[in-house]
């Protein structure tokens, strides 16, 4: 029996790439957006994808979409405005999932969202604290909400982030070509693929039993920056280079600047990620520089028409 799945963030990263995989198998795919006519939501609707316009704060709006749905891809947007808004969202998108009869939760969370005090620049007080925070209390909501099966999945730093419009959070590098960083001379950072989220997705919406009540940490590649831009360089033929801020200056930019403070918390992100648990469900990943050969397009409107 095919299985329905409600898939939160359709047009989104990691929703969408979900639904690349979803759609290769006989999946039924249900979806909200705020806007039914806009190009991303009407390439859904031509793929098969049954789209209701709505949004997550209004349960009447997304309630029906959900009826004689299966499983929940779980997959919501921070609101840098008001960081206590996902987890009010999630807890409303899971009670109405709940009524609905829903039985399977898969959630798109973070890298030791389940212990966040791990990082050691951990900060509660700042942004990328809260949203940390936030990740775990909506961690809790799912495996304490009474549904049959669930799974977390925990992404590390998305390869996306250094495509527009997301590379902006590190200024000056799509300009300059200098990577102006508090990553440490040292630090590895655990980049995954979006495609690969949509993998280990679809693996637990079409397999609930094997991956029922799992915190998958999900990394295609571990790579040093310098590595990370010398590949940039290679595949664009542009020059790429890393410059890291002085203890003094990045002190001087954490109080304003969130990005900051999560290039602080990734200086030991790899550390808390376990390869054996990636490596156990014998899904395979991509490399950096298949990513960037793969989203070619996207990779000239960054960094070769900013130039």
């Amino acid at each position: 029996m095919s299985s329905t799945v409600f898939v939160c963030g359709a047009t989104g990263t990691q929703g969408g790439a979900l639904i690349d995989h979803l759609l290769k198998t006989d999946t039924r795919i249900h979806a909200v957006t705020r806007n039914s006519d806009s190009k991303a939501a009407q390439r859904l609707k031509t793929l098969g994808v049954t789209i209701t316009e709505g949004d997550f704060d209004h349960e009447e709006s997304f309630k029906n979409s959900m009826s004689n749905c299966t499983t929940l891809f779980l997959n919501l947007t921070p609101n840098m405005m008001d960081l206590n808004a996902s987890f009010e969202q999630a807890c409303r998108v899971l009670r109405v999932a709940k009524s609905a009869g829903i039985k399977h939760i898969v959630y798109a969370s973070a890298t030791s969202a389940d212990d966040p005090s791990r990082f050691t620049a951990w900060d509660p007080t700042n942004m990328v604290g809260a949203m940390m925070l936030n990740k775990q209390a909506i961690e809790n909501e799912v495996r304490t909400a009474g549904f049959d099966t669930w799974t977390i999945l925990r992404p590390a730093v998305f390869m996306t982030n250094f495509l527009s419009p997301m590379a902006t959070m590190y200024q000056g590098l799509t300009e300059t070509g200098v990577l102006t960083t508090a990553y440490a001379p040292d630090t590895i950072l655990p980049m995954v693929d979006p495609n690969d989220i949509g993998k280990f997705a679809a693996a637990a919406v079409l397999d609930p039993t094997k991956f029922n009540q799992q915190g998958i940490p999900i990394v295609s590649e571990f790579l040093g920056v310098d590595s990370l831009m010398q590949c940039l360089s290679r595949v664009t033929g542009r020059e790429f280079k890393v410059v890291h801020l002085s203890d003094e200056e990045i002190n001087a930019q954490k109080s304003t600047n969130p990005f900051i403070c999560g290039q602080l918390m990734s200086r030991n992100m790899a550390s808390l990620v376990d390869s054996k648990e990636i490596s156990k469900w014998n899904i395979s990943l991509g490399t950096w520089e298949e990513f960037l050969q793969r989203e070619n397009a996207r990779v000239h409107t960054t960094y070769l028409s900013a130039a």
